[in-house]
Parts: structure tokens; C-alpha cells; sequence
């Protein structure tokens, strides 16, 4: 098995299985991608649809119930800053949502982009993720009267958990940022290092 690898960046474990022949591996280091079961293709929507779900309620609800795609003891890191369970990570959409409603030049306007993901499973119930987001944001409510480049484009690690009762979870959701422009996305700009 070779090592899935974000860019060259950093090794995040065994993901891909070798096709026969040394063709590469199942995602698509060659044009032979081999997503060719019905359980992949289920197992790529369910995650992508927890991903989409999760910015969703970020983008569109402030994340008021972001804590709940994790699991009690969930980690969330963006950059620097690292949030251990739901209690800290619903700490942290509240500072967040209280920056956009109270700061002069904070982030009102937000959209997270997924892309380019890749999903494997170690087991029926323990997968992981691999992706980029790009993150736009704007000083101003929507519709936004101009088009800035993303705030920041990262890689997204994930390791997601199949509860017995919650569905796909997040037991940890990583971003990496890759891009940053001069201003800095909320997730960035606190120090929860403090």
C-alpha cells in the first residue's frame, strides 16, 4: 500500500491500495481511477455530504450547531489553533458569530468551498478525508458587491467516525492553510493558544 500524501506535504497514512501491475492507486495517481464499488461510491457521498453539510452550518447558520458533526471528544485545528471538544468548538463559533455581529471590519459574508476530495476507509466505521477548502469572506452582508480572491485555500484532513446513532462524525477536521491574502479569516485571526 502507498501512502495517500497532500501535496507532498506531509504523509497521512495508507489510503490507497495499488491497483494490479503497478497502475498507479484506486485515486487516480494515473487516468485508471478505479472507484468501481457500489460501497466507495456510497462512502464518498456519505463523507462528502457531512463536509457540505458542516459548511453549510457554517456559512449559513454561523455555526451555531457546528460542534454536533463531532464527536464529543472532536478536535478542530485551522492553522495554528486547536479546539478539543464540542464544548470548545462551540466556544469557538460563538466568538466567532459574536466578531461578525459586533466588529466594524470582521467577516459577515462567508463561503467554504470543497474540493478535489478523497475518501478511503481503514474499517466499515473509521474513514478519512482528503481536500481542499477555499475560504471567501467579506466586511459586508450578502450580495457582496465585489469579488475578492479566497481568504485563505487549505488542505482538509479529516478522520471521521460511523456512530451508531449520529451517522458519519468528525473526530478530528484539520485545514492546513496553503494561500492566505492579507486578511485574515476568523479561524486564523484568534489566538486560542491564549
Amino acid at each position: 500500500m502507498s501512502p495517500i500524501r497532500s501535496c507532498g506535504r506531509r504523509d497521512y497514512g495508507t489510503l490507497a491500495e495499488p491497483l494490479p501491475r503497478g497502475r498507479g492507486n484506486r485515486f487516480g495517481d494515473d487516468a485508471g481511477c478505479n472507484m468501481d464499488t457500489h460501497d466507495d461510491v456510497d462512502l464518498w457521498h456519505a463523507l462528502y455530504r457531512l463536509e457540505a453539510r458542516y459548511w453549510h452550518e457554517v456559512d449559513c447558520n454561523g455555526g451555531r450547531r457546528a460542534h454536533e458533526f463531532y464527536l464529543p471528544e472532536g478536535v478542530m485545528v485551522v492553522g495554528h489553533n486547536r479546539f478539543q471538544g464540542r464544548d470548545k468548538i462551540r466556544a469557538f463559533y460563538t466568538w466567532r458569530e459574536r466578531q461578525a455581529t459586533t466588529a466594524i471590519s470582521s467577516v459577515k459574508t462567508t463561503r467554504h468551498l470543497i474540493n478535489n476530495l478523497l475518501v478511503e476507509s481503514s474499517d466499515p466505521r473509521h474513514a478519512k478525508v482528503l481536500g481542499i477548502v477555499s475560504f471567501y469572506g467579506a466586511a459586508v452582508r450578502a450580495p457582496v458587491p465585489q469579488s475578492k480572491p479566497p481568504m485563505l485555500i487549505a488542505d482538509l484532513i479529516a478522520e471521521c467516525v460511523l456512530g451508531e446513532d449520529h451517522g458519519w462524525q468528525f473526530q478530528s477536521h484539520m485545514l492546513q492553510p496553503v494561500f492566505m491574502s492579507h486578511e485574515a479569516p476568523p479561524s486564523i485571526a484568534i489566538d486560542a493558544r491564549r
